[in-house]
């Protein structure tokens, strides 16, 4: 009797695994398209920033899983598509299909008048349909509300049930428009392999604000890799 008990909760448990597992949606975010009249050079690092602080954020969702935007790049280079430095929305679809993307974002953004636009369009991979189109406009020193509201406003979108866990962690960082900055301005020189210039503007971001999750993410990555690199 013991053992068919035992059976049937192994059976239970793995009933329940294949059931959470396949409720995981799988997002992919492509980097966002620079719209800025003025000052363009100036917010261009914000194109990769934007979508690597979102990822890293909504990752703290057990339910969602999240493409690497090293793997959508590296693609989308491979492809030869991205010539124009920008991905067109039927490209997009095709490498959202290439990675196994349930569901892409685009995303653009315009600073104008010490404001900033962020706009994000949600496409379901399969039919090439825009499901949502989004839009948050604020302050620029208030950019991490803005990725905060949109970020929430996306789950709603894709009807995400959070936990009060999840609803917690999304609530719970906030920083400024300079640590964005300067964490944006790293992943840009990181990306272009310079890795120690890339280290130099982490830095800074982490001494502005420790507790921030993509910079603490990124300088880990360095230093691991700087302490391999010392080995061999």
């Amino acid at each position: 009797m013991r053992r068919i008990t035992s059976v049937l909760i192994i059976i239970i448990l793995v009933i329940t695994f294949i059931d959470s597992y396949s409720q995981t949606e799988t997002i992919a975010i492509l980097d966002f398209s620079n719209n800025c009249i003025f000052d363009k050079d100036k917010y261009e690092s914000l194109s990769p920033g934007l979508a690597e602080i979102m990822i890293t954020e909504l990752s703290s969702i057990k339910t969602l899983k999240f493409v690497e935007r090293q793997k959508i790049n590296a693609l989308i280079q491979e492809m030869q598509l991205a010539q124009s430095g920008l991905v067109s929305e039927e490209t997009g679809v095709q490498v959202g299909k290439l990675v196994g993307a349930k569901y892409l974002v685009f995303g653009s953004y315009m600073v104008f008048d010490k404001k900033v636009r962020i706009d994000a369009r949600i496409v379901e991979v399969e039919t090439g349909l825009t499901i949502k189109a989004e839009q948050v406009t604020k302050k620029v020193s208030k950019m991490f509300e803005i990725i905060k509201e949109l970020n929430k406003k996306i789950l709603k979108d894709l009807d995400v049930k959070l936990t009060k866990d999840d609803k917690m962690l999304l609530n719970k960082t906030d920083t400024s428009f300079e640590v964005i900055d300067f964490f944006s301005k790293g992943l840009e020189y990181e990306e272009a392999h310079d890795l120690k210039r890339a280290k130099q503007l982490y830095i800074k971001a982490f001494k502005l604000d420790n507790n921030f999750k993509p910079v603490r993410k990124k300088l880990k990555a360095i230093l691991l890799k700087n302490k391999k690199d010392n080995k061999s």
